[in-house]
């Protein structure tokens, strides 16, 4: 039983994503880095001077197909049990519907970054080893299979046609340099854009996509395919086993509180305080660029009626194996390399200020990944976001609908005590024993430094935000 846990949550990864936008941190004043990855122009205008990551993790996991049900504990209690060898509940199926399965996962190892603000530019820099798995087109038949095995009597004699199905997997460092500017500070508004550039080097990868599939399965040990075209590609695991590049573009707008004319963040002459806004609106293209492994096996099928004795003796221990077994095509062409698309996605956002240090934010991201395409595919999510924000304290409460369900909304909450963060966009395991087919979890480690060198010392004297005139301090050379 409790291998078959294991192989089923690791197939909930492939079937899975969740809140891969960190949406309880990525609208905050105070995100540093996380706010540029969903939009590059955030970190114009930047409220603290200087920020600076230590360290941080992501990890998700979401499936429509699978859930772990009959739980006695919550998930922190579980996952102890498990390790010491023990758990209780079952592994069931989520749905049996007409709909088609999709998914993602994703997992982020961060390391150090860093922001400064230089006046009206912005300049950061980072590096994160980023892991990303997609999965879409899997029918509700082909979910059956998946969980029950080829051995599925219901669905033995039946022919099942396919189109579109794509399961694709990466694994890549990401070197990442971020510009961002205020190009217009004029009445009440601020416009800005920024960009990240990204240098990719990938460590491994995997493509298996299929245009048409058609096949009945016959019985416990028979199958036959009628028809079947397709692509695959897979680069084995190494320091240096591919390349590319990538990038991030991002425009925000502002509509400030107080006169945004001669606004230069972080200066005397600004008033050393961030200008704050009644309402910020942001549009950003994430994720463009990919991967391309040129010491893979790679190729492309297509065949007519293939049958298969049985499909329960099949082995593919190594290259050769996979060679024989695609012999078997009608037509084979095969590679030595291939491309993996990077999640492109267009993401819109708006934040408004509802009182004094209390915000909501609503975002919504749509994936730009085509059919038959080889691009990796994002999760199409929309969320809306209640904040409460000071410089030292932070706490949000992200709503998300993945996919666009409203049957399947996720609550989450995100603590900020300055520059340590923890945070998810899926509570509801760590706090019930209701099925758990979601789990998420992020954390950051960051140090923040609020005032510039231009603005420290004992000032004296009132100035009004936005003016030209300098401001007089009480310490000589400050």
């Amino acid at each position: 039983m409790r291998a078959r846990v294991v192989i089923l949550l690791c197939l909930s990864q492939v079937l899975s994503g969740m809140a891969q936008e960190r949406f309880g941190i990525a609208h905050s004043n105070y995100a540093g880095n996380d706010a540029t990855y969903l939009n590059p122009a955030r970190s114009a205008g930047q409220w603290p001077y200087a920020d600076i990551r230590l360290a941080g993790l992501d990890l998700y996991a979401w499936n429509s197909l699978v859930a772990w049900s009959s739980r006695e504990q919550r998930l922190v209690g579980e996952v102890r049990s498990g390790i010491a060898g023990s758990t209780g509940g079952e592994v069931i199926m989520r749905s049996a519907t007409s709909g088609a399965h999709r998914g993602f996962v994703q997992a982020n190892v961060l390391g150090p970054a860093f922001s400064l603000s230089l006046g009206r530019g912005t300049i950061g820099a980072g590096v994160r080893m980023r892991t990303y798995t997609s999965a879409t087109g899997i029918s509700s038949a082909m979910g059956n299979f998946i969980f029950h095995g080829l051995g599925y009597r219901p669905q033995h004699g039946i022919r099942y046609q396919e189109e579109g199905v794509r399961v694709l997997t990466a694994a890549w460092t990401e070197f990442a340099v971020n510009y961002a500017h205020i190009l217009k500070a004029e009445g009440f508004g601020l416009f800005s854009a920024g960009i990240n550039a990204h240098y990719n080097l990938g460590h491994a990868g995997g493509a298996l996509q299929f245009e048409t599939l058609d096949y009945t399965v016959i019985d416990s040990a028979r199958l036959v395919v009628h028809e079947a075209t397709a692509r695959y590609g897979f680069a084995m695991p190494a320091m240096s086993a591919g390349y590319g590049w990538g990038a991030d573009l991002g425009v925000t707008y502002e509509r400030t509180l107080e006169e945004a004319d001669g606004y230069m963040p972080h200066r005397a002459s600004g008033g050393c305080d961030p200008l704050r806004y009644r309402y910020r609106i942001g549009l950003s293209l994430l994720d463009l660029g990919g991967l391309r492994f040129r010491q893979g096996q790679a190729g492309s099928i297509s065949t007519g009626t293939a049958s298969i004795s049985d499909y329960t003796n099949i082995p593919v221990n190594e290259e050769s194996d996979l060679d024989s077994l695609l012999s078997t095509a009608t037509n084979w062409d095969r590679e030595e390399s291939f491309s993996i698309g990077t999640p492109t996605a267009l993401a819109l956002q708006y934040d408004q200020r509802v009182a004094n240090n209390t915000y909501v934010a609503l975002v919504a991201v749509q994936n730009v990944s085509f059919q038959n395409s080889t691009r990796l595919r994002r999760t199409n999510s929309v969320s809306i976001t209640p904040r409460f924000e000071t410089r030292y304290v932070e706490a949000a409460l992200p709503i998300t609908l993945h996919e666009y369900d409203l049957r399947r909304p996720s609550v989450g909450f995100m603590l900020r005590f300055e520059g340590l963060v923890v945070g998810t966009d899926h509570i509801f395991p760590f706090i019930n024993t209701r099925d758990v087919y979601a789990a998420d979890i992020y954390f950051r480690l960051r140090w923040m430094i609020h005032r510039s060198p231009f603005c420290k010392g004992k000032r004296s004297g009132a100035h009004h935000t936005g003016g030209k005139d300098s401001l007089p301090c009480a310490t000589p050379n400050d």
